[in-house]
């Protein structure tokens, strides 16, 4: 299950997501976030908070998210992510993501272990 709220005062969406998420559930967040006017054309940054979830797929599974992020990288192109996590399986998955994102579309994702610093990577 995830949730997705706006916070207008600091200009982002913040994507929460409760128990497994399965590659089919999480494209389905992403579907509802790239709905969002706030997200899709006034440069808004995205917190995702996993700290309660776990993937339920595999790191061989990730081709069909690299197509579909690359897909939609006029979106993300100098756009931030906070993601937040709090287990390996998780952190691990979202590594994968970190760093070739930025150099393939010039989407920024960082990694935190608490709210607050990726609030604090966000607002930088």
């Amino acid at each position: 299950m995830f949730k997705i709220e706006i916070d207008n005062d600091i200009r982002i969406i913040r994507y929460t997501h409760d128990g497994l998420i399965s590659r089919q559930e999480l494209g389905l967040a992403w579907g509802e976030i790239l709905k969002l006017n706030e997200f899709s054309h006034l440069k808004f940054n995205l917190l995702s908070d996993y700290r309660n979830a776990d993937f339920d797929f595999s790191v061989n599974e990730t081709d069909v998210i690299w197509e579909f992020l690359e897909s939609i990288k006029h979106i993300l192109k100098g756009k931030r992510e906070s993601v937040i996590t709090d287990k390996p399986f998780t952190t691990a998955i979202s590594m994968l993501f970190e760093k070739e994102l930025y150099l393939k579309i010039g989407f920024n994702v960082k990694i935190f272990s608490t709210e607050k610093e990726a609030l604090r990577w966000l607002s930088a």
